[in-house]
């Protein structure tokens, strides 16, 4: 790397990286790759819940799809169209000619640790249905049931035919399998950061909270043999720690930040590669509707034009990211090309006055291992000032941040106000939307907001087959959530990565790590 030119905000984030560094054993000025045979690699945050049906993601989906069985996985084309392929656990899958009905057949023989016995059709039938009752349901739209045929054999069974089918539900982290006779005697059916049966590529072997997590090569896979015999996940959120890292050959590949990327592909560290991936990622500013100073929809709405976007972009992500005007990134049906509002300082003090309010103080939190939402959050802040509004940003940690908006956890959402948010989705433009129907008031949706309308257009979209008029339909969808003012569009981020030029990573098409699938250069 060549000399640096630090400001003193990077320099005190350099500080703190060397800080977290240290906590977590890793030594900067080592010059050696990780032990022979191990590879590691960045977690940006940690585990909490590895159940399928009440995760959260990032290294959580990375983990089932390494370590559970699946019917299928998502494939990424040359010309950018997600799409399936059966997976090793199958003799067979495949979609019927009137799209309601998947017939599979399972390969027989594979064992589910723990002496848990063979995994059956039975077993199919119990995790996807499981699923309509989980918080991640939305997966599953038009899911109705899962026939039993014999052991080996069964039918999934739809309401209506859905082209997202495998990409957001068979093929994801949604449709791993479990074990019944183990899950059924867990409390409430639920795990959290221990699988109750494994089959996989690897076995989870260990877990140090807030360190690492350990993933073994399962020796009595039949399958395609994983090239590394254990993968350690470091738990590093800070992404200059994780920069750091990187440098002193103490992690092999890492999520980066994008001005870190930005500066990489000018001057790469020696024996690495950067790896960007367009990722379907959506950001935005949210607004708790519920809570009293946010209620009145003209303060929302001041808000909604204090922001600029373009500031944003260009001060926290480098001008490096498109300008978004919805959730639904470019490229996929319901894509929204414009905002009805927009960046007016003048409209937005107007708004306030004709609301009575004046002197507003308020919570801005981001994710504090993200950089470019800190930074964004720090614009919006002047923004904000700009127009008699106070905000204090509040940096998190990933635990306490992702459960802010559930109701479950506590109630922290009563008092929650703002918040830079950013979700992964499938490129089916009914993913990015279902986090915020009715039903995930108190889960997901942190805005807590309702529309019948809205309620009525999710089902429709649901069923539509023609895509133009499902792109009507997820456009209005958009629209009607705009009009809450509960959301300052944000960005469609870009996702970079940079890995050693000994390691060949693998990575889902919505850029989650594929760990089983990475192979030596």
């Amino acid at each position: 790397m060549g000399k640096l030119s630090l400001s003193r905000r990077q320099v005190v984030s350099s500080a703190a990286a060397m800080a977290t560094i240290t906590a977590l054993g890793i030594k900067p000025e080592q010059v050696l790759a990780a032990d022979e045979g191990v590879l590691k690699v960045r977690m940006l945050n940690d585990i909490q819940i590895l159940d399928p049906g009440y995760m959260i993601g990032g290294a959580e989906s990375t983990t089932l799809f390494a370590c559970m069985p699946c019917l299928a996985v998502t494939t990424l084309g040359a010309d950018g169209t997600w799409g399936w392929k059966p997976s090793e656990f199958v003799e067979s899958v495949s979609v019927s000619d009137d799209g309601m009905h998947i017939p599979f057949t399972l390969k027989k023989g594979l064992m589910w640790s723990n002496g848990l016995g063979e995994v059956t059709a039975e077993d199919v039938k119990f995790s996807f249905e499981r699923m309509l009752k989980s918080d991640w349901s939305g997966r599953w739209p038009t899911l109705d049931h899962v026939d039993v045929k014999d052991k080996y054999n069964g039918v999934i069974v739809l309401k209506s035919p859905f082209e997202g089918t495998f990409v957001m539900g068979i093929g994801s982290e949604s449709g791993a399998i479990l074990p019944k006779v183990a899950v059924e005697k867990l409390k409430d059916k639920k795990f959290t950061t221990e699988l109750p049966g494994q089959l996989g590529p690897y076995m989870m072997t260990s877990w140090t909270p807030k360190q690492k997590l350990v993933l073994k090569a399962n020796p009595d896979w039949t399958g395609t043999k994983p090239a590394f015999p254990e993968i350690q996940i470091i738990d590093i959120e800070d992404n200059k720690a994780a920069e750091l890292a990187f440098e002193a050959h103490e992690v092999d590949v890492a999520h980066i930040a994008l001005e870190t990327a930005a500066r990489y592909k000018k001057n790469p560290p020696a024996g690495s590669k950067l790896i960007n991936l367009p990722g379907p990622l959506y950001t935005w500013m949210g607004m708790n509707t519920q809570n009293e100073k946010l209620k009145d929809i003209r303060v929302r709405k001041a808000i909604q034009r204090a922001v600029d976007v373009d500031a944003v972009i260009a001060g926290a992500y480098g001008g490096d990211a498109p300008k978004a005007h919805g959730v639904i990134p470019i490229g996929l049906v319901g894509h929204r090309d414009s905002s009805k509002y927009s960046y007016n300082p003048d409209e937005a003090k107007k708004l306030l006055k004709e609301a009575g309010v004046s002197g507003l103080s308020l919570s801005l939190v981001a994710l504090n291992s993200e950089a470019e939402q800190v930074a964004a959050a720090q614009i919006i802040q002047a923004n904000l000032a700009d127009v008699g509004i106070e905000a204090k940003v509040v940096p998190t940690d990933s635990g306490p941040y992702w459960n802010l908006g559930l109701e479950k956890k506590g109630d922290a959402w009563k008092t929650l106000e703002l918040w830079i948010m950013r979700y992964r989705c499938s490129p089916d433009p009914s993913d990015p939307i279902q986090w915020f129907v009715k039903s995930q008031v108190g889960v997901w949706n942190w805005e807590r907001w309702s529309d019948p309308e809205f309620e009525e257009l999710w089902t429709k979209g649901l069923k539509e087959t023609d895509r133009t008029k499902r792109a009507q339909i997820y456009l209005r969808m958009q629209e009607i959530m705009e009009d809450t003012g509960a959301y300052a569009w944000l960005t469609f981020d870009p996702w970079a990565y940079v890995s050693t030029d000994k390691v060949d990573p693998a990575f889902d098409p919505g850029g989650e790590m594929r760990v089983e699938n990475f192979k030596k250069a």
